[in-house]
């Protein structure tokens, strides 16, 4: 098999790679309106409230795309924005209850879901 051979199989897979990745990442998940994007978001502040350029570095996303779905977040209560008193101008970010409860119930889809996911996937990449 020639070079360009090659690199035709390794673009196919890919493409197939993402067939079956983009309605899982995209899809809102089970009921509960957030997106794959958001639930990261989630859990991530399921461990500690902080801002937008820590979110961004920590999930390797531009800030922009981070500040979009923080908005969603805080529009559906699944988050609250918090200022520091020592400098009103740096925002943290902190887990409602509610948006704990729609990341325990996104996590146990999630822990259900993975292994098929994962099982698809394998199906598809080089051995």
């Amino acid at each position: 098999m020639t070079e360009v051979d090659e690199m035709a199989v390794d673009i196919e897979r890919i493409h197939q790679l993402n067939s079956v990745l983009r309605p899982f990442i995209k899809r809102p998940s089970s009921g509960d309106a957030v997106t794959f994007e958001q639930y990261r978001i989630l859990h991530e502040l399921v461990k500690e409230k902080t801002s937008t350029s820590e979110l961004s570095r920590r999930l390797n996303v531009g800030q922009s795309m981070i500040s979009i779905q923080i908005s969603r977040l805080l529009k559906n209560g699944y988050i609250k924005d918090e200022t520091l008193p020592t400098d009103r101008r740096y925002h943290v970010f902190q887990i409602t209850d509610h948006g704990k409860a729609v990341h325990e119930h996104v996590s146990l889809v999630l822990a259900h879901e993975l292994p098929q996911l994962m099982n698809k996937l394998a199906s598809y990449v080089k051995v």
